[in-house]
């Protein structure tokens, strides 16, 4: 199920981007998506920024520490993001988009913004706001 879950992020990707350093941003969010899937705590460390803000979907604020003890143990079997558009400006880039996870009893759809810092050559996440997508009014019948 993994595996097929992280082939769904590959073939998401950075569809909507305009140019190389675009995809390159969308292409290190794949792999922070992936970390999250695997639980991959040294990719997850590396690639969010000691400052990070958090908002869940909920209102939740997590910092880093809080963060990384959730992302390292969500039991999720799938993320897919879709509908995906990156800005860059100078070292910041402004990912928005779609994020479907899939937790073993239930499916969760978000919006997001999520703003990166490019420190070297690793973008790293400072800021992430999401919130909740209602299902469509055809799914609630």
């Amino acid at each position: 199920m993994k595996i097929m879950a992280l082939a769904l992020i590959l073939c998401a990707s950075p569809a909507l981007a305009q140019n190389a350093d675009e995809i390159a941003l969308l292409k290190a969010e794949d792999a922070r998506f992936r970390a999250e899937l695997t639980h991959d705590a040294a990719t997850l460390d590396r690639m969010t920024a000691p400052e990070v803000t958090y908002t869940h979907f909920n209102g939740k604020h997590e910092d880093k520490a809080s963060l990384m003890q959730s992302f390292t143990h969500l039991p999720f079997t799938a993320i897919e993001p879709t509908d995906r558009h990156a800005r860059l400006y100078g070292q910041v880039g402004i990912v928005r988009g779609l994020v479907a996870r899939q937790l073993p009893d239930r499916r969760l759809l978000d919006a997001y913004i999520a703003v990166y810092v490019r420190q070297g050559k690793v973008w790293r996440l400072t800021n992430w706001v999401s919130h909740a997508v209602p299902p469509p009014p055809s799914a609630l019948h």
